[in-house]
């Protein structure tokens, strides 16, 4: 009958109505939390630049009060979560993301590490979860060939930065990335073209990600503070280094104390050092790490690393006795990493590794035991060749 056309096309009408309404309101939501995130960035950036208290003359504060920028520099410095890093997720080895994956996004640990194009991508992309991990997005900017001062900027933009986020955005299906880390491999100096910093403060603006960051094996303070000012002229501030740190690889402390007091968080790679060697779960009394398979390591190479491999031992058992955790030697390499204020990025391949993890939460350890750990770390030093990083 033709009432019962009627109804149907004003229900789908009315729900066409309503679903644009819902998608609009989610679209303002979203313009309005970047808005003020710019806001905030805005005035990060003015008190780096020594503005001062002119910043919210500047920048209005309609909703935005210093004492809330105040609570963002000290967060920054004193920032120290965990998260999951997937620099070692391959297809050719994984079918899907490990088990740790899964069971740590469940626990609430949701600050993945990926880099943009990389095959982790298709493995996160296939996770199925209740919640929608936080992704710290590695860039390495497409290079340009020399046509860089050729082709227009929205054409540059695009080629260097803007389409490989959006694309690798797309496969995890968020509209958001939490950070966009500039990156580089291996260790040559960090030197990007001005249309990178143009095209990184266009993602910024368009919010395509919440914050900026700096990804380089070898940055020092004057990398840092070059890309920072880069950023600074474009009005995006710098929110963090991602760097090696470890107790077998100390040479970014200096760093790492740098960054705290201009207020940079530091996420730091590799924490257990190079394959692990620093967790103590491989030693020479237990070269399998308790596995039922061939030596990983031969007692040459772990020999010389006894002196720690004791001392995160008898800190894990002081923390097991006042604690009453069931807290591992790899749960205190992690603590370490966070007492010198960087950001662990962890590898979560093997299930042991998830749970140490979750073994982090809710204590720290006391002055004493890390200077256990720092004075076993320069002792094992001591005996290593001189410029030897692991």
């Amino acid at each position: 009958p033709a009432w019962r056309r009627i109804v149907g096309v004003v229900a789908v009408t009315m729900l066409g109505v309503a679903t644009g309404v819902a998608r609009r309101r989610g679209a303002l939501a979203a313009a309005r939390r970047h808005q003020r995130n710019w806001a905030a960035g805005q005035v990060l950036v003015a008190l780096a630049a020594g503005k001062g208290g002119a910043a919210d003359e500047e920048i209005g504060d309609d909703e935005l009060k210093f004492e809330m920028i105040d609570a963002l520099i000290a967060k920054s410095r004193n920032a120290s979560e965990i998260g999951i890093t997937t620099c070692d997720w391959h297809t050719e080895v994984y079918d899907e993301a490990p088990e740790g994956y899964k069971m740590l996004l469940d626990k609430g640990i949701d600050m993945v590490d990926v880099e943009v194009g990389s095959t982790a991508v298709t493995l996160l992309a296939d996770v199925l979860t209740n919640d929608q991990p936080r992704y710290c997005m590695r860039l390495t900017p497409r290079p340009t060939y020399g046509f860089g001062m050729m082709l227009s900027k929205k054409l540059v933009y695009n080629w260097t930065v803007i389409h490989p986020l959006e694309t690798t955005m797309k496969k995890l299906g968020v509209e958001t990335a939490e950070m966009l880390m500039l990156h580089t491999e291996g260790g040559a100096r960090m030197n990007f073209a001005f249309w990178v910093y143009d095209a990184v403060a266009e993602a910024y603006r368009n919010g395509l990600c919440n914050k900026v960051g700096l990804s380089h094996a070898n940055a020092d303070i004057s990398t840092v503070k070059r890309v920072q000012d880069e950023l600074q002229r474009r009005g995006v501030p710098l929110s963090s280094v991602r760097l090696p740190l470890s107790l077998l690889d100390r040479s970014a402390l200096e760093l790492v104390q740098e960054c705290k007091r201009l207020g940079i968080q530091v996420f730091a790679t590799t924490p257990l050092g190079r394959d692990e060697l620093a967790s103590g779960r491989y030693t020479a009394s237990n070269p399998t790490g308790g596995e039922i398979a061939v030596p990983r390591f031969t007692l040459a190479q772990l020999i010389p690393l006894r002196p720690l491999h004791e001392a995160l031992a008898n800190v894990a058992a002081r923390v097991r006795s006042r604690t009453e955790k069931l807290v591992g030697t790899t749960t205190i390499t992690l603590q370490w990493v966070r007492t010198k204020g960087a950001s662990p990025f962890c590898d979560v391949e093997s299930e042991a590794n998830a749970k140490a993890i979750l073994m982090c939460q809710d204590w720290k350890l006391e002055p004493d035991e890390v200077a256990m750990l720092d004075k076993a770390a320069d002792e094992v030093d001591k005996n290593r060749p001189a410029g030897y990083r692991g």
